[in-house]
C-alpha cells in the first residue's frame, strides 16, 4: 500500500498525520529508552511536541528541536529513537526555506550528531563508520528537502509561465479583434457617409416638391426611409468601435469584383469555380463587402495552408431570408489550426451584420461557411 502524500491532504488531515507521526515516534521510543530518569521521558516529549510545529513554522520548530536535542548529552543521554524528528524537521526546513537558511540548519544538525555520538561511542558500541552514517543521514535529509523545494519552485514557475502565456494569448486575441473592428469601421465609413448625404439630398428635393409634385415628393421620402434604414443597420454593426480620424477611406470592393478575385486565384494556380444557387437579391454595400472579404480571406488561406489542391469551390446559395457563402477545398488544410487571426477577422465581419461563420476541417480538405441574413 502506498504511503500517503501529506502535500495532497487537507489541512485537518495534515495535522492528524503530523500528530500520528509524533505519537508513533514517542510510542516506539518509550519501550526502547524506558523511563529510567525524568530526562529520558521529558526529552522525547519535547522533541515530539516541537515537531508538531514543523509544517507551518519549520524554522521555529527546528530551533526548538535542536535546543531539546542538545540537552541530551548534557543530561547523560545518548542517541534516542525520538531523535529521528531532528531529521524530519530538517527536511521541512530545507523544503520551505532557501539554501542560505537550510545549509546552516544542516550544519547545526550535523554538529549535534557528532556532539551526541562521539562522547558515547565506546559505551554505545559505535564505530567511526556508524558515526559517519548518522552524519550522512543528516546530509541526505537536507538534500531531500532542498530537492523538494527546487521541484516545487520549478512547478510553480511552469504554472506561472502557463498563466502568462494564456494572458498573452487572450491579449493578442483582443488586440486582433479590436484591430479588425477598426478596419471594419473604416471600410463602412464610406457607405454610411454616402447614405447620410443621400438622405440630406433626398429630403431637400422632397421639401422643394412637396407643393408642386406631391407624388414625386412621396417617392423621395420613401427613398429617404429605405436609405436611412440601411444606414442605421450599418451604424448598429459598428457598435462602439471608433474610427481613426486621420486615415482616409479607400473605395471598397463589391460582389461585382468577385469574378476578378477568383481570376486572381486562378492566375496563381488555384483552380476556383463559382456555384450560385437561387435568385440573387439586392444587398447593402456593407454586406457585399463582408461577403467579398470572407471569400478573399478564405482563398488566401487556401493558398497558404491547403497545399496542392485539385478543386476549390466558392458557393453562394440564396434563400428567402439570406445568403449562404462557402469556400471548400480538397487540400491538406484540415490539418491546420482553425483559430488564427484570419478566421477571427472573418467571424467578426460576419457577426457585425448579424450572421455567423464556421471554419473547420471537412472529409477531404477544409470548408469555410458563412450565413448572412438579408432582410426582405
Amino acid at each position: 500500500m502506498a504511503f500517503p502524500n501529506p502535500s495532497r491532504m487537507s489541512p485537518a488531515v495534515r495535522r492528524t498525520f503530523d500528530i500520528a507521526v509524533a505519537v508513533a515516534v514517542f510510542a516506539y521510543n518509550l519501550p526502547i529508552q524506558g523511563t529510567a530518569s525524568p530526562a529520558a521521558l521529558l526529552v522525547p516529549i519535547g522533541l515530539c511536541l516541537a515537531y508538531l510545529l514543523s509544517r507551518h513554522r519549520p524554522g521555529l520548530a527546528f530551533v526548538l528541536v535542536v535546543a531539546v536535542a542538545f540537552v541530551q548529552p548534557l543530561v547523560g543521554l545518548g542517541l534516542l529513537v525520538a531523535d529521528v524528528v531532528v531529521v524530519l524537521t530538517l527536511v521541512r526546513v530545507a523544503a520551505a526555506r532557501p539554501w542560505t537558511v537550510s545549509i546552516p540548519a544542516a550544519t547545526v544538525a550535523a554538529a549535534w550528531t557528532l556532539a551526541v555520538t562521539v562522547p558515547t561511542r565506546h559505551t554505545d558500541g559505535l564505530t567511526p563508520g556508524d558515526i559517519g552514517l548518522f552524519v550522512a543521514i543528516v546530509l541526505v535529509a537536507w538534500l531531500v528537502g532542498a530537492l523538494t523545494r527546487t521541484r516545487r519552485l520549478y512547478v510553480e514557475s511552469l504554472e506561472e509561465r502557463a498563466l502568462q502565456a494564456e494572458r498573452e494569448r487572450e491579449t493578442g486575441t483582443r488586440i486582433a479583434v479590436l484591430d479588425e473592428r477598426a478596419r471594419i469601421t473604416r471600410e463602412l465609413h464610406d457607405v454610411v457617409s454616402h447614405g447620410l448625404s443621400a438622405i440630406v439630398l433626398l429630403s431637400e428635393g422632397a421639401a422643394s416638391m412637396a407643393d408642386t409634385d406631391p407624388d414625386r415628393a412621396r417617392r423621395a421620402m420613401l427613398s429617404v426611409r429605405d436609405t436611412g434604414r440601411h444606414a442605421m443597420t450599418e451604424m448598429r454593426s459598428m457598435l462602439s468601435v471608433l474610427r481613426s480620424e486621420d486615415e482616409a477611406s479607400d473605395p471598397q470592393p463589391t460582389l461585382a469584383g468577385l469574378e476578378d478575385l477568383l481570376n486572381l486565384s486562378r492566375t496563381v494556380g488555384v483552380p476556383v469555380t463559382l456555384r450560385v444557387e437561387g435568385t440573387p437579391r439586392s444587398l447593402t454595400a456593407g454586406t457585399e463587402l463582408v461577403i467579398y472579404r470572407v471569400v478573399q480571406e478564405a482563398l488566401t488561406n487556401v493558398r497558404k495552408h491547403a497545399g496542392p489542391v485539385e478543386t476549390v469551390e466558392v458557393g453562394m446559395r440564396w434563400t428567402g431570408d439570406g445568403v449562404a457563402v462557402s469556400v471548400t477545398d480538397d487540400g491538406r488544410g484540415r490539418d491546420t489550426a482553425t483559430g488564427g487571426l484570419g478566421v477571427i477577422g472573418m467571424r467578426e465581419r460576419v457577426e457585425a451584420v448579424g450572421g455567423s461563420l464556421t471554419a473547420e476541417p471537412a472529409d477531404h480538405g477544409f470548408v469555410v461557411h458563412a450565413w448572412i441574413p438579408v432582410p426582405a
